[in-house]
């Protein structure tokens, strides 16, 4: 390229102007010169376009829908979609008139402000005929902006109509976001009238998934909460849909794992529906599971089945002799001592007899505070855990109460669980502390002595303090705790 020359300008008077531009500057370099691009010109394209789009100026193509008269430019709207292009080719000789028949006015409307200005302009109560107008003209973006719309507003009482909806239309990823709300929420969903409006086959095969995982206030529900969960949703849908015939019947109470539920539990669940403990389906269902129980022990025992149920076994489930899974779920501990000899050690294992149930959680926590030095100290614990399949509930408990100056006992709710661990700890746990998945603290408890440390949960899609271990010795004539180890738990 050559180099730029000297030009003469000539003015209105007859003078010239003469102007130079140095070759030999930083600016002058063509190597180094980028052309700049102009960000606003598509911006200011189509705030040009709308305000001619309003007053209805240089507009060559008329839509009718639903009566209603709405003029467009060509471009404008070839540029929204593929599916206008073919369109305006059919009336290419035409007289600029497209009726349009699928679409309400009100929700082309709307496309068509988008169109020229990007916003897209939905509500409770219009966003449905709009992801379903937007699909229909494939307008991409405009479809992900109504379904992410939608999740936001999925609640209790509306996620079965989002559901319906969804399986209706094949919006998948929508149906997916609802599915995982209702697996959050099946019990209160169960509960409403909306719950009804679910196709039987459809909901058959939610609650027959061999690796059904319920959760509930965000907490995973344990294997024969679970069942008992399941249970009662069929019931209430089977209640509400009596009209149904048998083998609907029958298709859905086989998605109940019932020999998975304690006799005490069924008997529970039939307590609260009185019509359908009368049904003669679920009385029959009720005798197969005593067949598949009996049939179960017995494969327990000695790996074979009696021969007198061998026959009447053929008519139970399949899916009954097959228990549903749990969630993977590990039981970790972060290999630390608290008060190990007046510091933190590593531990490989923990220092007493621990549990190893996946349904343990803690109930509530006793700590017995005594003085030591002068100074407060934790001189007893105790940790109550939550009824499992046994009769009895497990305790642990170390260090005394006796000479105690004070006394804190916690109880957590049902659902609430541990996350958080606050240690004070030198040569013996001056002091504990806890925080709960419900947003909780509670404490720290003890003195305000030794080191501070924390440990929180694992960070996976949950856990939670699964148990507390620790020794005791006497110290002054009393006991004290010392050792301290935690473990927890995390479902995958």
């Amino acid at each position: 390229m050559s180099n730029f020359k000297k030009h003469n300008s000539h003015l209105p008077n007859g003078s010239t102007a003469q102007v130079t531009l140095s070759t030999n500057t930083q600016a002058s370099n063509t190597s180094e010169y980028k052309q700049g691009v102009d960000h606003e010109r598509s911006q200011n394209l189509l705030k040009t376009a709308w305000k001619n789009f309003q007053s209805g100026h240089y507009t060559d193509v008329k839509f009718i829908v639903d009566k209603r008269t709405f003029h467009a430019h060509r471009l404008v709207l070839v540029s929204l979609s593929d599916y206008f292009t073919p369109l305006f080719k059919f009336d290419e000789k035409g007289n600029g008139e497209i009726i349009l028949q699928n679409v309400s006015s009100d929700d082309f409307e709307i496309l068509l402000k988008y169109a020229y200005t990007g916003q897209v302009d939905v509500t409770p109560d219009n966003v449905q005929s709009v992801l379903i107008a937007a699909d229909y003209f494939s307008i991409e973006f405009v479809k992900r902006e109504c379904i992410t719309y939608m999740k936001s507003l999925i609640d209790v009482d509306n996620v079965c109509d989002v559901l319906v909806f969804s399986i209706n239309y094949t919006f998948a990823n929508l149906q997916q976001c609802a599915e995982e709300f209702l697996k959050e929420h099946l019990d209160s969903v169960s509960k409403t009238e909306t719950f009804s409006l679910l196709d039987p086959e459809y909901l058959f095969s939610i609650l027959n998934d061999d690796n059904l995982i319920l959760y509930e206030n965000k907490k995973f529900v344990k294997k024969l909460e679970r069942e008992s969960i399941v249970f009662k949703s069929v019931l209430r849908y089977l209640t509400a849909r009596q009209e149904l015939n048998q083998t609907v019947f029958e298709l859905l109470l086989t998605s109940v794992r019932l020999p998975e539920l304690s006799n005490e539990s069924i008997k529970r669940c039939l307590k609260e529906f009185k019509d359908m403990s009368k049904n003669e389906t679920v009385k029959r269902f009720l005798k197969l599971n005593e067949i598949a129980v009996k049939c179960i022990d017995k494969r327990k025992r000695d790996h074979s089945f009696l021969t007198e149920l061998a026959a009447k076994a053929k008519e139970v489930p399949e899916t009954w002799f097959r228990p549903r899974k749990l969630s993977t779920f590990n039981i970790i501990s972060r290999y630390s001592r608290y008060a190990a000899g007046g510091q933190v050690k590593s531990c490989p294992n923990p220092p007493m007899v621990t549990w190893n149930d996946p349904y343990l959680e803690i109930q509530s926590i006793d700590l017995w505070i005594r003085l030591w030095d002068g100074r407060r100290v934790i001189g007893g614990l105790k940790i109550l855990y939550r009824k499992t399949n046994s009769q009895t509930k497990p305790v642990f408990f170390k260090g005394s109460h006796q000479n105690s100056r004070i006394h804190h006992f916690i109880e957590f709710q049902p659902h609430e669980l541990i996350t958080k661990v606050i240690i004070g700890s030198g040569w013996l746990v001056d002091r504990l502390g806890f925080e709960t998945n419900l947003g909780r603290t509670y404490g720290p408890y003890g003195g305000p002595g030794g080191s501070h440390y924390e440990e929180v949960a694992l960070s996976s899609p949950f856990s939670y303090l699964y148990d507390i271990n620790c020794e005791s010795t006497k110290t002054q004539g009393t006991d004290a705790i010392f050792n301290l180890m935690l473990r927890w738990i995390e479902f995958h």
